[in-house]
């Protein structure tokens, strides 16, 4: 090991580094008004919000839904932060710190872009329930196998194809009850006689469905740990 090795990293190669950082953070400001979810690195769901107010390194994070569901721990907690931009039409992995400042929000320091793909943007939680599907006036059973806030995996003996749009309807051991859910078919997960495995991305639905959604997502997540 030469002597550079053994002293650690000179002056020039730290400056190097953090503008190599600064460049890729330079582009953050896209995602400011990216709907993300927020998760402890022990895989705690934190808080769903509204990554606001991005400059360069650091933002503001608006709490989506009931706030006694967030843990607030002390002082600044490592997340990693995943949303799915609709400008760049792809999912978003972010690490940062985040902490609860003196006027009560929660600010979001040291972003770093991890990866930008077609990966899921939302935290899946085992499910396990059953369930009725809605397809042309029709209504089906289904077994609920997994969801989160952007999609879910159903299993059903009717054969569909992709592409189709159904409506999901269950009810979850949680406050928020009875779900009403529009989805459209991706992918066929599994094929085995007499029974099917759908991959399910949720389409467009009102606030506040969307909001008793996430808030579902987050207590079947907690029931989970």
């Amino acid at each position: 090991m030469g002597l550079f090795d053994f002293f650690g990293k000179s002056g020039k190669q730290r400056e190097r580094e953090r503008a190599a950082e600064l460049a890729r953070n330079e582009d953050l400001e896209v995602y400011s008004g990216m709907r993300v979810e927020v998760t402890t690195d022990d895989g705690r769901m934190f808080l769903a919000a509204e990554l606001t107010d991005l400059r360069g390194d650091r933002a503001r994070l608006i709490p989506r839904i009931d706030g006694s569901l967030l843990t607030k721990g002390d002082g600044p907690v490592p997340v990693t932060i995943r949303g799915f931009s609709s400008k760049e039409n792809r999912a978003v992995v972010m690490k940062a710190r985040i902490r609860l400042s003196p006027s009560g929000s929660w600010q979001a320091e040291r972003l770093a872009l991890v990866k930008r793909g077609d990966n899921r943007a939302s935290v899946r939680v085992s499910v396990d329930t059953d369930g009725f599907l809605s397809f042309e006036g029709l209504q089906e059973p289904c077994r609920v196998v997994n969801m989160s806030t952007g999609g879910v995996c159903v299993g059903t003996p009717v054969r569909h194809n992709v592409g189709e749009k159904l409506t999901l309807w269950l009810t979850l051991p949680v406050r928020s009850g009875t779900l009403t859910l529009p989805c459209q078919i991706l992918r066929i997960n599994e094929r085995r006689h007499g029974y099917f495995e759908y991959g399910c991305k949720f389409l467009e639905m009102p606030e506040e469905q969307e909001n008793r959604l996430t808030r579902s997502i987050f207590e079947l997540h907690g029931q989970n740990q």
